[in-house]
């Protein structure tokens, strides 16, 4: 069994040897920029221990095993090395804080900036609670804040603390679910008639929870409800200087399984849709197929317009804040088309094991979006505890479609994959998209000198005259972003570009590889114009 054991662990030594070598073949061939010294001495390192494992594999078991896990150490940051890291990409995570003093706050974002985070989207509005000391609430006869930061104000640490680590901090929303508590949390406490209700639940004289999942949530027909999270939303960019407003859970729940588990059937949302259409919603029966259309189209207006009425909110109080929105699995999902005029960034949750998964996820949220937004992949391998792998996988999986990765989430962070993040995709620091697209676009203009510099031309990969043209015309282009020219006359500098390396190719003065690397970079550039145009965002 020992021997079996020892044969096995060897066998897979050699895979993730095999494997490593493989990426850095691929990559130099592709040339991608990236310490390949570096990887091949991790991988000659682990050649070497592998070697001596199997030297005392039949003598010394413990010595074999030991060289063993060294061996594939050394191969596993031979791959990180190898791979390629991006100058440009919101590197974001979702973080529930928990932190009672601002040196503990000051402790967590030290182990945010080592992973290589450049935004952290910090649960500011969760279970109905604010982490902050809210006035709004307050006046509303509401718990003024979460019992577990009564005494100091998380929020304003986390801001300021994170500002002085080039950490963009994002107040994230739970929205219209108010939590798990069984007495409905301290919104419901205090106004029980603001619950929203399920078909089966509409006659209930209290809030009652979700099935399954035990959620509360808040009724949005009632415009006392929309006022109430729309003035914290206001109290929240009005008083500290977030980065921006992450919003969650902003519309009711949907179910095909069981259409009696749907909401919103409150006695408000009920005397207001009859009120309008003459039906009490309850009492539309499975065959009339049109006024059951007309009640969900109804309900999803509403949410639509929140949304809508929340960005206009924020815009006018903060033009710069990035309004984004990770949508729910479900109706969230399939509905994000009807916010792309009124969210920034959308964040898919694409919570899956495997990687193979991530991207399909992505690319169908991305397909409906209208021109002008960005597409961040969510995550969550933190969350579900799957390796450092895993995660490194699931962050490369969907970066042909993606200007980032926000993971689920830092409180689960290992320090194998926070380690693994910093050698590997996030090796180079980065400009956040999202928040600095011209400055992102300079990054990625200049990371393409560089390469031209560190890799094209040593390697031949095109004419040293040629390179110099293509410089000069980056040059030309870097100038008139840092000058924040009009957007037409970046267009004019990005055409003359692509008419500069169409010849080359046609005329095949350069490589192929670096074609479709400078072709990559031309589009995400473009994709950042597009963004920076259509939401004025700098």
């Amino acid at each position: 069994m020992a021997d079996q054991e020892t044969a096995r662990c060897l066998e897979q030594v050699e895979t993730r040897i095999a494997r490593a070598q493989r990426l850095i073949e691929t990559n130099w061939e592709r040339y991608i920029n990236a310490p390949y010294d570096l990887a091949r001495h991790h991988l000659a390192r682990a050649d070497r221990l592998l070697d001596e494992a199997r030297q005392a594999a039949s003598t010394d078991t413990e010595g074999c095993l030991a060289k063993a896990t060294l061996a594939s150490t050394e191969a596993w940051e031979a791959y990180l090395l190898s791979l390629p890291s991006r100058v440009a990409e919101a590197r974001g995570v979702w973080y529930r804080p928990v932190e009672k003093s601002r040196e503990e706050v000051a402790r967590t974002l030290d182990r945010v900036q080592a992973a290589g985070f450049n935004e952290l989207y910090l649960e500011t509005w969760l279970w109905g609670y604010t982490i902050y000391p809210s006035h709004t609430a307050m006046i509303h006869g509401i718990e003024a804040q979460h019992p577990a930061f009564r005494g100091y104000d998380p929020l304003e640490a986390f801001v300021q603390e994170g500002k002085s680590r080039g950490i963009s901090v994002h107040a994230w929303m739970d929205g219209f679910m108010v939590g798990v508590d069984t007495t409905g949390g301290p919104v419901l406490r205090a106004y029980p008639a603001w619950a929203a209700l399920s078909y089966r639940q509409a006659h209930s004289q209290k809030p009652v929870p979700q099935q399954g999942t035990g959620y509360f949530w808040l009724d949005l027909t009632n415009p006392s409800v929309r006022k109430y999270l729309l003035d914290i939303a206001k109290e929240i960019v009005s008083t500290y200087t977030v980065a921006g407003i992450n919003l969650d859970f902003m519309r009711f729940p949907h179910t095909e399984e069981d259409w009696q588990d749907n909401y919103c059937f409150s006695l408000y949302a009920r005397e207001a849709f009859q009120r309008e259409h003459g039906t009490d919603p309850l009492e539309i029966s499975r065959e009339q197929e049109e006024l059951r259309t007309t009640w969900s189209k109804w309900l999803e207006q509403l949410e639509d317009d929140f949304v809508s009425q929340l960005y206009k909110e924020m815009k006018r109080i903060s033009p710069n804040l990035i309004v984004s929105a990770a949508p729910e699995p479900g109706a969230e999902s399939t509905k994000i088309g009807n916010w792309s005029q009124h969210v920034d960034v959308v964040i898919p949750q694409a919570y899956h094991a495997t990687a193979s998964e991530v991207r399909p996820s992505v690319h169908l949220h991305k397909i409906e979006l209208m021109p002008g937004n960005l597409v961040y992949t969510g995550i969550y391998p933190m969350y579900a505890q799957l390796d450092a792998q895993e995660t490194i996988e699931q962050v490369l999986a969907a970066q042909d479609i993606d200007m980032g990765t926000v993971v689920f989430a830092f409180g689960q962070a290992t320090d194998e994959t926070i380690r693994a993040l910093r050698l590997g995709p996030w090796r180079n620091s980065a400009i956040s998209t999202g928040m600095f697209p011209l400055r992102a676009i300079q990054a990625l203009l200049e990371a393409v000198k560089t390469d031209m510099e560190q890799v094209y031309l040593p390697r031949l990969a095109i004419h040293e005259h040629n390179a110099i043209a293509l410089s000069d015309c980056l040059d030309a282009l870097l100038e008139a972003v840092r000058r924040d020219e009009v957007v037409f006359v970046l267009e004019e500098k990005l055409t003359e570009f692509k008419q500069l390396l169409l010849q080359l190719q046609v005329d095949e003065k350069i490589h192929p590889a670096v074609v479709e690397q400078l072709r990559n970079t031309l589009t995400a550039v473009q994709e950042l114009l597009h963004y920076a145009q259509i939401k004025q965002v700098k």
